[in-house]
């Protein structure tokens, strides 16, 4: 509902022709709206859209992160490639220190197969050297029969025996014979000598025992040759018994043509 003045007569009567005309204009009765207004409204909607934007960015910048700029982008990409190519520069050269760790690896096995054949073969040759430095004719002067070699080795309960037999001088015939062995060791703390006899196995023997000596149907210490003759095998050790030396005889018609001791290591 419109107000109306309380004295109309005191209202200008030009105020009273422009709100007359204001509401003949757009023919609702209702007065125009100003200029003046618009340029507030337009004014406020622009205040309103810099605020809402103004908080938008910071929001953002709070919950998205550090801001980069396109130079630093650039920056960033360039030190990603370049760790790419340091990458792949150093995966080759890892590459081809691995393929020459392999060459050298291969060389050093082969070596190693090498040095091992030699060894094996100089052992061989030291071996050969000492048998035929052995088969040297003696003096004319010593025994017919002597012993040129004797080795004994423990081996568990038993000794291994190596002998190496030889004639001086030009023998006409064969020799025959026989070895004899004699210990001398320890037993229940006295000392004391035994003979020692080639250890056997007969058929009835349970795995794991002890066979006791036997004779055999051939004697193992028997040796029949014309100018030498090795002679191995294994000798039986008393239980409780501890061999000190061993002395080795070769005997002919009961007769020691030759004999040699050999001290053991405690």
């Amino acid at each position: 509902m419109k107000r109306r003045p309380l004295f109309p007569a005191l209202v200008p009567r030009r105020l009273r022709r422009g709100a007359a005309a204001g509401a003949r204009a757009d023919g609702t009765g209702l007065p125009a709206a100003s200029p003046w207004r618009i340029v507030v409204l337009v004014l406020l909607l622009a205040l309103g859209a810099a605020l809402g934007t103004g908080l938008y960015e910071s929001a953002r910048r709070m919950l998205g992160g550090p801001q980069i700029s396109a130079s630093e982008l650039a920056q960033l990409r360039a030190e990603h490639q370049r760790l790419i190519a340091d990458n792949e520069r150093l995966q080759g050269s890892l590459a081809a220190a691995e393929s020459r760790l392999e060459i050298e690896r291969a060389a050093k096995d082969q070596f190693a197969a090498d040095l091992r054949a030699a060894q094996k073969e100089m052992g061989d040759m030291r071996n050969d050297l000492a048998f035929f430095d052995q088969l040297i004719p003696m003096d004319p002067r010593q025994a017919q029969v002597n012993i040129r070699s004797a080795e004994l080795e423990r081996q568990g309960e038993l000794l291994r025996y190596r002998v190496l037999l030889m004639r001086g001088g030009r023998p006409s015939g064969e020799f025959s014979g026989r070895l004899q062995f004699s210990a001398s060791g320890v037993r229940a703390g006295t000392s004391t000598t035994i003979d020692l006899h080639p250890f056997s196995v007969p058929t009835e023997a349970l795995a794991g025992e002890v066979a006791p000596v036997v004779p055999p149907a051939t004697d193992p210490l028997a040796v029949r040759f014309r100018q030498y003759q090795r002679a191995e095998g294994s000798l039986a050790v008393p239980a409780g018994f501890v061999v000190r030396s061993v002395t080795v005889r070769v005997v002919e018609g009961g007769v020691v043509r030759s004999q040699s001791t050999v001290n053991l290591p405690a």
